[in-house]
């Protein structure tokens, strides 16, 4: 896909967008209500790639900062992503059902 994303692409920056929000973000997205018990070393992977993938499809230099990038392209970080889905709730939730005990019988 860097030869449709990439900084030598010929496709317009809303193109290049489009791709991404359409192609790669639900990629990354699959699953994403168990990330919320995660370890932030694993999300951080998550958020890398997309800074790389952002920063190559704007074509930005190595001294724009990341959160130029997210805010110019409105695009939120993979943190802020996590948070705003219902991730805790369903975590809370499952964590808050109490299953009855049932002990095993022993028929002949």
């Amino acid at each position: 896909m860097y030869w449709l994303l990439g900084r030598r692409s010929k496709l317009s920056l809303e193109n290049k967008l489009l791709l991404y929000k359409c192609v790669l973000k639900p990629v990354w997205t699959y699953g994403i209500q168990l990330w919320g018990c995660a370890k932030p070393s694993h999300t951080q992977i998550i958020q890398r790639l997309q800074s790389k993938l952002l920063r190559s499809i704007n074509n930005a230099p190595w001294y724009v900062s990341n959160s130029t990038i997210h805010n110019d392209l409105h695009i939120p970080f993979v943190a802020t992503e996590i948070s705003t889905t219902n991730g805790w709730q369903a975590i809370t939730t499952l964590s808050s059902l109490q299953r009855p005990f049932h002990p095993p019988s022993y028929e002949d």
